[in-house]
């Protein structure tokens, strides 16, 4: 976030701070049962327990939907705990450098705060707190548990919603199933909402078809390069080669113009989704140019700087993108080679072992394969579309669809990641048949829905997690409760012993979690 939008954001909560406070003290708030907790209001609905009782009057099936909800939650409770010790295990093992993931503001399911949630995604986010507080409302109406309260927390926006159910009835005179079913409603709820604006979000993608065959993906740019001179940037498309688009559009036919001396005219998408005509004069460069240098890496240690331009390594001349990976093939870990750059340097170091291949040098860089000083990547946008097309059936293949389908929004593009359509994807499709009456709207509606899908899956499989205070914390516990009977026949013992059981996996997922967070920042300074 720039320094722009944090002091606008600033300002617009502490004049909306004021304005609460006056309200409260004029006693507008509580004239229309609104409560303040600092900044946070509390919105309780005045009629909610009517519209409860309303949607609860189908008594069987809501039970049976909370049922259903048992099942689910408990098969996503094992694959949820399998998932964060495996994950803090890896951790250790792999010892992963850190990354925008592992950045506190990146921990939370925030649009906006969150770099991977775009500010669309807060629709998504509303609708799963709603759903998820209503269906234990519902089910607690079905069950004849009295609810006190219900409604909305707010802090300029949505932050959370709540449902109030009677605790001394919930816990002391509900039975175990009918309590196991109220507390498993909510994953329920999320669930089937994921369920259904999936459906609608994988039908939009039947529904569009690619402008082109093939655009270049700008993956990095250089630090003082051509490109960089010319206004290109990461994450940036190239859809034009000269206004040809298509399969004209190449890495190897952009470097034959300009290893030739052409002036070629470039059709770049910025990563704001803005189009522009850039000219960029065709010119031999010798070598390859470093587009990032690893920390830590032989090449950082011997004092190679991004933007600098490799000519030759050892005796052998490095002309193209092709020289340097055909002469890094040939290395082996240990080895010492001499490194010179077109300034002149010369950096002799000595090779660490490659983290990708066996007993295979490394040198620590990323260069460019496009003579401008930047690394290209073709985009075939039909293979991308069927791909996420795809996805769907993957999940009914292996657990590993459905960890794809978790990590979807954070993977880069050019490793099959998808966040949006808005603003850059939407210019390289477009709608066709009945999808063509909305326009290019079509796309603000599929991202819409992504996130409405994909933020109340994340917010079902995260609260089955058995782990102080979510539901699936106090589920375990139902679902342990008679396990233990069987063993331990003093009731006394026996929940002891289940209070200890609880306790002890929460605080394992817990310190996991936070693990998996924390531990790659402490193994870098190691």
């Amino acid at each position: 976030m720039d320094s722009y939008n944090f002091i606008l954001i600033f300002y617009l909560l502490l004049i909306y701070c004021v304005i609460i406070l006056f309200l409260d003290w004029r006693g507008l708030l509580k004239r229309y049962n609104i409560a303040s907790y600092g900044p946070i209001l509390q919105i309780r609905a005045v009629r909610g327990e009517r519209l409860l009782e309303k949607l609860g009057r189908v008594r069987r099936f809501w039970r049976a939907y909370a049922n259903i909800g048992i099942v689910l939650m408990l098969i996503a409770m094992v694959f949820m705990f399998v998932l964060v010790i495996r994950g803090a295990f890896a951790t250790f093992m792999v010892r992963p450098e850190p990354t925008a993931l592992n950045e506190p503001r990146n921990w939370l399911l925030i649009p906006g705060l969150n770099t991977f949630i775009p500010m669309c995604a807060w629709i998504g986010f509303v609708v799963a707190m709603i759903v998820h507080e209503l269906s234990h409302g519902i089910l607690s109406i079905v069950e004849r548990v009295r609810v006190k309260s219900m409604g909305l927390l707010l802090l300029l926006v949505p932050i959370g919603a709540f449902t109030e159910p009677d605790t001394e009835q919930l816990f002391g005179k509900a039975s175990a199933k009918e309590r196991t079913r109220i507390l498993s409603a909510g994953v329920m709820g999320n669930f089937v909402v994921a369920i259904l604006a999936f459906i609608l979000f994988f039908a939009i993608l039947f529904s569009i078809q690619p402008v082109s065959e093939n655009v270049l993906y700008v993956y990095d740019v250089a630090s003082g390069s051509p490109a960089e001179g010319c206004g290109i940037e990461p994450r940036s498309f190239i859809t034009a080669m000269d206004g040809k688009w298509g399969g004209g559009v190449s890495v190897e036919e952009l470097n034959s113009r300009l290893e030739k001396g052409e002036a070629v005219s470039l059709t770049v998408l910025d990563r704001n989704g803005n189009k522009k005509e850039i000219t960029v004069e065709g010119e031999v460069n010798e070598g390859v140019t470093v587009v990032f240098v690893e920390e830590g890496k032989p090449a950082a240690k011997a004092g190679i700087k991004e933007g600098m331009t490799i000519i030759k390594m050892d005796n052998r001349s490095i002309r193209s993108y092709e020289d340097f990976f055909s002469f890094m093939n040939d290395t082996v870990a240990g080895e010492e080679i001499e490194v010179w750059m077109r300034s002149g340097k010369v950096f002799k170091l000595k090779l660490s072992e490659s983290p990708y291949y066996a007993n295979r040098g490394y040198l620590g860089v990323g260069v460019a394969n496009c003579a401008l000083g930047m690394t290209v990547l073709e985009f075939p946008t039909g293979t991308y579309l069927e791909y996420l097309r795809n996805l769907p059936r993957m999940l009914f293949k292996s657990p590993a669809g459905l960890l794809l389908l978790m990590t979807l929004p954070v993977l880069p593009l050019s490793s099959g990641g998808f966040s949006t359509f808005n603003p850059l994807l939407s210019h390289l499709y477009t709608p066709v048949g009945m999808a063509s009456i909305f326009g290019a709207s079509i796309f603000s509606i599929a991202d819409v829905m992504f996130w409405i899908a994909w933020i109340n899956f994340y917010v079902g499989l995260f609260n089955c997690l058995p782990m102080y205070p979510l539901d699936g914390y106090y589920v375990f516990k139902e679902v342990l409760n008679p396990l233990l009977r069987m063993v331990i026949k003093v009731d006394a013992n026996k929940e002891r012993v289940l209070k200890t059981i609880a306790i002890a996996t929460a605080v394992i997922i817990f310190l996991s979690i936070i693990f998996m967070l924390v531990a790659p920042f402490v193994f870098e300074l190691f």
